[in-house]
This record gives C-alpha cells, sequence and structure tokens, in this order.
C-alpha cells in the first residue's frame, strides 16, 4: 500500500505548522490548537518543510530549570538567543512521499523513533502528515 492510498482515506486534515519567521508564542498556539500531535512543522514561503519543533523540545526551552539534566550544552546558547521558530526547529526533517510504500515509513519511523512525519512533494513543500496511529488504522486496507 502506498502513503497517497492513507492520505485518501484521511481527507483534507489540518496540520499544525507556523513559518519560520514565527515567534515562539505562534508555535504555542499552533501546538495548542493540536493537542492530539507532538510537533508543529516549520515551513517557508513557499510551504517546503524546513524543520519540525517537538512539543519537547518547546517545553524544554520554555521550562529549562525543570530539564536541566537533559538539556545538553550545545543546546543552552540556542535556547538563549531564539527568536522565532527557525532557531528553535531541528532541521534534520523524516518526511515521507506519496508514492513510497506503507513498510518504507514504518521502516523509517522505527529506525528514527518518529510517530508523525510530513509527507512532502518532490520540490519539499509539504502536502499532508501522517501518524502512526494512521498507519495501523489503515494497514490492511
Amino acid at each position: 500500500m502506498k502513503i497517497w492510498e492513507i492520505l485518501e482515506h484521511i481527507g483534507d486534515r489540518d496540520f499544525p505548522y507556523v513559518s519560520e519567521n514565527s515567534d515562539i508564542n505562534e508555535v504555542i498556539r499552533v501546538a495548542a490548537r493540536f493537542p492530539h500531535t507532538g510537533l508543529v512543522y516549520v515551513i517557508d514561503k513557499q510551504n517546503k518543510l524546513l524543520g519540525v519543533i517537538t512539543v519537547g523540545s518547546l517545553m524544554r526551552h520554555l521550562y529549562p530549570y525543570h530539564y536541566e539534566d537533559k538539556i545538553h550544552p550545545r543546546d543552552i546558547l540556542r535556547n538563549i538567543s531564539v527568536e522565532n521558530a527557525s532557531h528553535l526547529m531541528s532541521s534534520g526533517n523524516v518526511s515521507a512521499s506519496p508514492d513510497e510504500t506503507v513498510e518504507v515509513i514504518l521502516k523509517r519511523m522505527a529506525s528514527t523513533g518518529a510517530k508523525e512525519i510530513a509527507v512532502v512533494d518532490s520540490d519539499g513543500r509539504i502536502l499532508a502528515d501522517i501518524t502512526a496511529i494512521d498507519l495501523l488504522k489503515y494497514h490492511e486496507l
């Protein structure tokens, strides 16, 4: 089964995203609108996926004193200098193409620990997101 087939079953579903220049308050607002997800996608003006901000990294940024033992020293400077979404995002994107098979995406998700990933076109523009639950729900269609 291909990813595009699952997307047909999911339909036109909103997904959490902000522009690269969004401030942290906007990231929080978007994350709050999508409580079922664990991340917010960061896109450029052409809707190309630039990175993701996980709820975990957002929490560590906002409440570092609760995460002192979990913050890597290289992240301290980044946390101090964060002004917008592009400063907080992780850019090692895990994504899927609509033409890839579910098996390939499951393997990718398992190897990276991702529970949801962006589906992007050949130019890197985000089309949708797909979660592990989506894959479980439709795996036998």
